[in-house]
């Protein structure tokens, strides 16, 4: 049993993330997603202890990224459970599948799909397993649209026209090209959001401090300041 002094400095957190995840899933109880990940704390008391111990930002970051996962996998199960179908069911969208997708759908060639082959093994290549290579491509584009301007702007460059990062820095007066590059990758990960969002993590606890899963650096990057 953990004491709950441990825990109550990041009640703030849970509230955040919990109310976060109310508005998407508005048929969830408010409260039971808070109830729900609370247990997240407990049952991940290795790793929430070295993370904890960090402080500042690092904590921050690394405790908000796994509640919001927590969160997500928990408000998932609740939806699928309520309207009768299996969380198995639900198709995410890898980055990697929506930038090879963006040049065909910004040039609107929609007759190219015979040319593309996005099929990974152990993932189903299109939604509801049907290789529906245009229906992909309609979400693509549904979800491109209601970017901003200047996303929109920085990702036609990119993958319509083909521009380097470096060239594309020039154009819209960016810092750099590693600057471009970083902010086209946070836009993608935008479409991948509007389009249902990254697949859950399956988030077990750590009993070594040297043991950190899959590996951090691949997950999800979000800072919250």
């Amino acid at each position: 049993m953990m004491d709950w002094k441990l825990i109550e400095p990041w009640e703030y957190a849970v509230t955040h993330v919990a109310s976060e995840y109310h508005r998407k899933f508005k048929m969830i109880e408010l409260e039971d997603i808070r109830q729900t990940l609370y247990e997240w704390f407990p049952a991940h008391i290795n790793k929430f202890t070295e993370w904890n111990e960090l402080g500042g930002r690092d904590a921050k970051n690394l405790i908000y990224r796994s509640l919001r996962n927590y969160a997500l996998d928990y408000c998932q199960y609740q939806k699928a459970k309520s309207l009768g179908y299996d969380v198995s069911d639900l198709y995410y969208y890898d980055p990697v599948i929506v930038e090879a997708l963006l040049p065909a759908v910004l040039r609107s060639e929609w007759g190219v799909t015979h040319k593309l082959n996005l099929g990974r093994p152990g993932r189903p290549s299109a939604p509801n397993e049907g290789g529906n290579l245009q229906a992909m491509m309609i979400e693509v584009d549904s979800a491109y649209h209601k970017l901003s301007t200047e996303d929109k702007q920085l990702l036609f460059l990119r993958y319509a026209e083909s521009m380097e990062y470096a060239d594309i820095a020039k154009e819209l007066e960016l810092v750099s090209p590693d600057a471009t590059r970083m902010r086209t990758t946070r836009v993608i990960r935008k479409l991948v959001r509007l389009m249902g969002g990254l697949k859950p993590w399956v988030d077990r606890d750590f009993t070594d401090t040297k043991e950190t899963e899959e590996t951090e650096d691949s997950l999800q990057e979000e800072e919250y300041k």
